[in-house]
């Protein structure tokens, strides 16, 4: 019996190790995967898809205990609050990043997020009196010496854009300008642009052309920043579509400032036909990507599929040689009886939870059916069970008129357990808005007020 039973344990850990599609401890491989996309959907403007994306990877690197991964997926969300302009959120998620970074020393992150720091710091300024400039060239500054320590392109060249930013912001309410200033302004753009170039990426490119173009408006040299973005124009890969367009953008702004109307007219039109050819270019990666995506699922379905046929044929070879057949019909039918006498303990429990709501507060008309059951024991099944079934019709109708979704159920209940709202986006891998944006829609569908309000409606109706 006792052999029987160990090649049973057996042949279960072997089937459940064939039919898993992961070894156990890989969920620390998807967090790359999330950051990825989340920085994909984040180039998209898609921030709620990214921010969810960013959240699950570093809920998920918390659980995995890496330090690296969780900085990282904060830059994440840092860079997707910065993009929907949501500054004090990032700001916060920036200093818990930096505490991270600098306490193992992870060089590279903090040099980016350093980076965030600064473009955070130029941001505030819409006014003399809001400038954190001095601030944030503090940052950017301390980047770009971790930058260059650890040999990271990518942020030294964003630190140097950021600090001729931040040296153009120095001058934006000079009268004249301070010809120094802008002439140091105009050295680190040049040094990041040279980085840019060695980098091969786009995306700094583009930015550089930004930041220039600030840089050739404040020093009124609109002749040389038609000539500087021809020549950067004509030097384009032809499929880079998106940097061609801002260069258009600038220079139908510069040929009208300059009188050159006719230019201002074609160039717009060559900026419209770059777009277009840029949302056919993205339209057809996001096919490709899809595609991509597909395939790779397809090709992890087969692998599970695979190993749960192998797992099957193991657990009929070890099942046939112990004769443990019987032992499972033996077990399968104690499972059944076990799952009735479960479903009929559950029925009287929810019989006895809805009867026990009742009496506290009873539903319009059945008071009275309830002073009638306890008066007549003998027919107390049938009329429970008419009870019961008449109340839960009346509940779920109730339920359905507020028209709640799934979600807006599931934040209701996560509410009645005390969870505030950062506790619930974390539990559902939403962000705060999110769900504060639910709770609001909850409240108007309720007619409640507040989270009081809301759970204590939600135990009337049966909800919790």
């Amino acid at each position: 019996m006792k052999q029987t039973l160990f090649l049973l344990a057996l042949s279960l850990a072997l089937f459940a190790c064939a039919g898993s599609g992961k070894p156990a401890g890989d969920a620390g491989s998807d967090i790359p995967a999330l950051i990825e996309e989340a920085a994909a959907d984040l180039s998209a403007q898609r921030f709620e898809p990214a921010m969810d994306k960013a959240l699950r990877a570093l809920a998920l690197s918390r659980e995995s205990g890496s330090a690296r991964e969780e900085v990282q997926a904060l830059q994440a969300i840092i860079g997707i609050d910065i993009m929907a302009s949501r500054d004090e959120d990032a700001w916060d998620k920036a200093l818990e990043a930096e505490a991270l970074a600098r306490e193992h020393a992870f060089k590279q992150e903090l040099a980016g997020i350093l980076v965030a720091k600064a473009k955070l710091c130029s941001y505030a300024e819409i006014s003399p009196e809001t400038g954190r400039n001095d601030e944030g060239l503090g940052y950017a500054a301390e980047a770009l010496s971790l930058a260059e320590q650890t040999g990271a392109l990518e942020e030294q060249c964003e630190a140097c854009y950021i600090i001729g930013s931040l040296h153009i912001n120095k001058n934006r309410w000079s009268d004249p300008i301070d010809p120094e200033i802008y002439r140091t302004a105009g050295q680190w753009l040049d040094r990041g642009q040279a980085l840019a170039d060695s980098c091969g990426l786009p995306r700094l490119k583009r930015n550089g052309i930004l930041f220039r173009s600030r840089w050739f408006q404040q020093g009124d040299r609109n002749e040389e920043a038609i000539q500087y973005f021809e020549q950067v124009l004509s030097a384009l890969p032809e499929d880079d579509y998106l940097t061609a367009s801002s260069l258009d953008d600038r220079l139908v702004r510069l040929y009208t400032r300059t009188g050159r109307y006719q230019d201002a007219l074609d160039i717009h039109d060559d900026y419209v036909y770059r777009m277009q050819k840029y949302i056919l270019q993205k339209q057809d990666e996001t096919l490709q990507e899809m595609e991509t995506r597909f395939e790779v699922q397809q090709k992890e379905r087969e692998l599970e599929r695979s190993r749960y046929r192998t797992g099957l044929l193991v657990l009929a070879l070890l099942l046939a040689a112990s004769g443990i057949f019987i032992l499972l019909s033996h077990l399968d039918r104690l499972r059944r009886r076990n799952a009735e006498l479960q479903q009929s303990n559950d029925t009287k429990e929810q019989i006895i939870e809805v009867i026990s709501k009742d009496l506290k507060s009873p539903a319009d008309g059945y008071a009275s059916k309830l002073e009638e059951l306890a008066a007549n024991p003998g027919i107390l099944n049938e009329k429970v069970a008419a009870y019961v079934e008449e109340s839960m019709r009346i509940r779920a109708s109730r339920i359905a008129d507020l028209s709640l979704s799934q979600r807006e159920i599931q934040i209701i209940r996560l509410s009645a357990q005390g969870l505030k709202a950062a506790e619930i986006a974390e539990r559902t891998f939403l962000s705060v808005n999110t769900v504060n944006t639910h709770r609001q829609r909850i409240y108007a569908k309720m007619n409640v007020k507040n989270v009081s309000d809301m759970i204590r409606k939600a135990g009337e109706l049966g909800i919790l």
